[in-house]
């Protein structure tokens, strides 16, 4: 039996041996068959063959866990999974915050999210129109801004036509009044006035109130009988064109209705107390008209 090189080196029989050594050269082929398929022989279930080295019919049973999906197993925020057939993985409705989720399942506009708590996420609603986001108890929140200080609004009313009474009880003064609405109880209001107060020359005097609502403001303080007042004028020695009273103040109306500012006057006597107008009504040079203004600004807090 000659020995010839084969794929697998196996002593291959010539045509000569197989007349004479039929049965040798066959018993020897065989066993060297049986020898280079020995690596193949055996294994237990579920194993797969798997090249042990680079030399030929080098081969090795393995366990069947070399990068072939066995089962898919679902982990922290996943559902589903499976041994066997078509697996389907889901995440958890709602992936918890520390899985990288928001555990929240649904938003409505401008919602927004924030860490209410350490790995908690937390909705905030959108705020109203005009509000800023701003932090209280260390998490953010919408609010109305602070003024600071700032000039929010300004309204003011002009009267130039003259207004008489002889009343001797504070009166409205007509059309001289202005009506503001606060944006915020926290806002103060400042009031500027400038009032061309008269008194019937010679005869006595007049006083003026500057009132919110019914509520007199910036009066003196009270002392027996005498009379408390925003400011008066002295008209028993003045002849002519009186001076105006003019003056400011500050103050807190604590709401955010409508709030009236006004201006009366009366003289305690009940003589003639005149707006605009100076002493006579005779048509002269010296007896001039003037205006007179109230007006209100807003200050935020």
């Amino acid at each position: 039996m000659a020995n010839p090189t084969s794929n697998f080196n196996w002593q291959m029989p010539t045509n000569t041996d197989l007349v004479k050594d039929l049965p040798a050269d066959f018993e020897v082929f065989g066993q060297a068959v049986d020898t280079s398929l020995a690596d193949l022989k055996g294994g237990t279930s579920g194993q797969i063959l798997s090249k042990n080295s680079n030399t030929d019919m080098d081969f090795v049973w393995i366990n069947n866990d070399q990068g072939d999906i066995t089962g898919v197993t679902a982990g922290t925020g996943l559902s589903g999974g499976g041994t066997s057939g078509a697996v389907t993985v889901s995440l958890s409705i709602p992936v918890v915050e520390t899985s990288g989720g928001t555990n929240q399942t649904a938003y409505t506009t401008g919602d927004l999210l924030y860490a209410s708590a350490s790995n908690t996420l937390a909705k905030r609603a959108i705020g109203t129109s005009g509000q800023v986001l701003t932090v209280a108890g260390g998490v953010p929140t919408w609010a109305t801004p602070a003024g600071g200080g700032k000039v929010l609004q300004v309204l003011s009313t002009i009267k130039s036509s003259t207004f008489t009474t002889t009343s001797s009880t504070a009166t409205d003064v007509t059309d001289l009044s202005v009506t503001i609405t606060p944006s915020s109880t926290l806002s103060k209001v400042l009031v500027h006035y400038n009032l061309a107060l008269y008194n019937y020359v010679g005869v006595g005097i007049s006083f003026m109130n500057l009132v919110r609502g019914s509520t007199a403001l910036s009066q003196g303080t009270a002392d027996g009988s005498r009379i408390v007042a925003t400011g008066g004028i002295d008209g028993t020695n003045t002849y002519g064109p009186q001076p105006a009273i003019a003056g400011n103040y500050l103050d807190s109306p604590s709401t955010t209705s409508a709030t009236t500012y006004k201006i009366q006057v009366w003289a305690p006597n009940g003589t003639q107390t005149s707006v605009n107008r100076s002493y006579e009504d005779s048509n002269q040079s010296n007896r001039p008209r003037f205006a007179s203004v109230i007006t209100v600004m807003e200050i935020g807090a």
